[in-house]
């Protein structure tokens, strides 16, 4: 029995629902459409409903084509590995080029131990994510060579344009689905219908989280178009990295033979840094061990008059 009294409170709530939309169609000279066509004229004023074409795409995937888009959506990144010989000074003018060219650091991160370490390998390193202008990407990348001793230009350009106007248009029927629903929620007929009400209420809820999603999507994207990134690493050197412009045997064997004299001398100059700075150590150590040396002598010498005495002792 209570079955299908629910059934009979739905059938009821539905045939409510579509006297509502009927009435609202016949205002707008569109009577006799059934209820779903109402509810599409009503959810989408201003956008022609889907249909299916020839070709089997509906109306809004024909919209949609990139290739009739006024606008193309472009993302460019560029990853960028530098050496610097003057790391402070380097960075201080790279935030200067960033202010420059509109721009900001999104993110970054650094080593602090320097050069004068006794190794090599303790170099200072940063890395940075830039945004900068789309349009001002190129010749911020193009400066970086002023600053910098650049060993890699990297870059990417995706176009996202399908994707962008595919959510950009399904958010416009969110949009107009959740003006529709509002105006069927503030209906004198919805509000002394609780459970035509409690439908609207839910609906609306849902389409609201939807617009959200979407809207996020677009704002990513649209922070993505307008400010190119940059993916920045730097590293402090002593000298410069050479590139060979020749590939002969005689250049590769001269550019090996340079960078293995290059070593040798910050090898060289290393072990000299590093025996300085452990020189008090190793003379500190050297007393103990002295001291430590002339007390065991003396003590072995102690033992052998001790042992000749006693030999002359007993005679």
């Amino acid at each position: 029995m209570k079955k299908h009294i629910r059934l009979y409170a739905i059938l009821l709530a539905l045939l409510s629902l579509s006297l509502l939309l009927a009435s609202c169609s016949a205002k707008d000279g569109a009577a006799g459409e059934s209820y779903y066509e109402d509810k599409n004229e009503l959810y989408n004023e201003n956008v022609s409903s889907p249909s299916i074409g020839g070709n089997g795409m509906t109306n809004t995937e024909q919209k949609l084509d990139p290739t009739e888009t006024t606008e193309r959506k472009i993302i460019k990144t560029f990853d960028i590995y530098a050496e610097a010989k003057d790391y402070n000074a380097a960075l201080t003018a790279l935030n200067d080029l960033i202010t420059q060219h509109g721009g900001y650091v999104e993110s970054a991160s650094s080593s602090d131990k320097s050069l004068n370490h006794t190794s090599t390998n303790y170099t200072r390193r940063a890395t940075y994510t830039i945004r900068i202008p789309a349009e001002h990407a190129e010749a911020f990348v193009g400066s970086m060579g002023t600053l910098f001793n650049v060993t890699s230009n990297q870059s990417k350009v995706e176009d996202i344009s399908e994707s962008y106007y595919s959510i950009e248009a399904r958010l416009e029927e969110l949009q107009a689905e959740r003006d529709s629903l509002l105006d069927i929620l503030d209906a004198p007929e919805t509000k002394k219908d609780y459970d035509l009400w409690l439908t609207v209420t839910q609906r609306l809820s849902e389409v609201r989280q939807e617009i959200a999603v979407y809207q996020g999507q677009l704002n990513r994207y649209d922070s993505k178009v307008a400010y190119s990134t940059i993916n920045l690493s730097i590293n402090e050197v002593i000298a410069y990295s050479s590139i060979s412009e020749s590939n002969s045997f005689g250049s590769r064997l001269g550019a090996a033979f340079k960078e293995g004299w290059s070593d040798f001398v910050i090898g060289l100059g290393d072990f000299v840094i590093w025996f300085a700075e452990a020189l008090p150590t190793l003379l500190l150590l050297g007393a103990i061990a002295t001291v430590v040396v002339l007390i065991i002598r003396s003590a072995i010498r102690r033992k052998k008059r001790k042992n000749i005495f006693d030999q002359a002792s007993k005679e």
